[in-house]
């Protein structure tokens, strides 16, 4: 009985030399794996769909294959409802070898705005969880993750409609002048129409109108929009009442939004 116990000792001495051995070769071999992250980029795809890239280059330099990379994103907005979802996984990277990952995460514009139609107004952020994990050696299996903001520009940023004016236009009819505004703090332009009813304090549509608008990114609006109104229209209640916006664009549709003047 003392052969085959001896004979065990030494196998499982063999084995840990060995496996410490490799520990410490994977170890040495991890300062030979290198990452380059690229600069994250938001880009519109044929279908109109926002596309959140992170591209990545691993260089693997190390005596091993990376196995079962893979990387998870979840983004979420203030209030923690999911928006978007997205998986990467790439089964092998081997040894000595670099390869160029591009982690894709669409995000349905519509379906934020219509979740939070702050986001369509204001500047706000998106929350994002990121978890990256690893295979290494076979043996090494890692991951971490992290939670961080995103910022989201509103496409409709410090949107506002003046006070209406009143202008004679001829013995029936009226113009009625409204200054409209607002600044394009999106990703993308923003090309399409908005419709607007007029309305007086007494729930009466005093006319309606639609506004071609082509805003690029990162640029403001401004214009006075002009509806036309009978002469036989409540006039005098002009100045206490509220507009009906509507909002049609390439990317996304909202609406009614209701804002009051007087």
């Amino acid at each position: 009985m003392k052969v085959p116990i001896r004979m065990l000792g030494i196998a499982t001495s063999v084995f840990w030399v060995l496996l410490i051995t490799f520990i410490i070769l994977a170890a040495y071999s991890v300062t030979d794996l290198r990452f380059d992250i690229d600069e994250p980029e938001l880009r519109v795809d044929p279908d109109g769909q926002l596309i959140f890239n992170l591209p990545l280059n691993i260089d693997n330099g190390g005596y091993y294959s990376l196995r079962e990379f893979h990387i998870t994103t979840l983004f979420s907005n203030a209030e923690g409802l999911e928006i978007s979802w997205a998986h990467t996984l790439v089964p092998v990277i081997p040894s000595g070898e670099i390869t160029r990952i591009n982690h894709n995460v669409p995000l349905n514009i519509e379906e934020i705005y219509q979740n939070d139609d702050n986001y369509l107004f204001e500047d706000n952020d998106l929350q994002v969880s990121l978890s990256v994990g690893l295979n290494f050696a076979e043996v090494l299996p890692s991951q971490i993750s992290t939670n961080f903001t995103f910022p989201w520009g509103a496409p409709f940023s410090n949107f506002n409609l003046g006070q209406p004016s009143i202008n004679m236009f001829n013995l029936t009819h009226s113009i009625i002048s409204v200054p409209m505004s607002y600044d394009n703090h999106a990703f993308y332009d923003v090309m399409g129409s908005i419709d607007v009813g007029l309305y007086d304090d007494g729930y009466s549509l005093l006319s309606e109108t639609q506004e071609l608008i082509n805003t690029p990114q990162q640029s403001a609006y401004s214009e006075n929009m002009e509806l036309i109104v009978s002469n036989n229209s409540s006039l005098d209640n002009i100045q206490d009442g509220y507009f009906n916006i509507y909002f049609s664009t390439l990317m996304f549709e909202h609406g009614p939004l209701v804002i009051p003047y007087g």
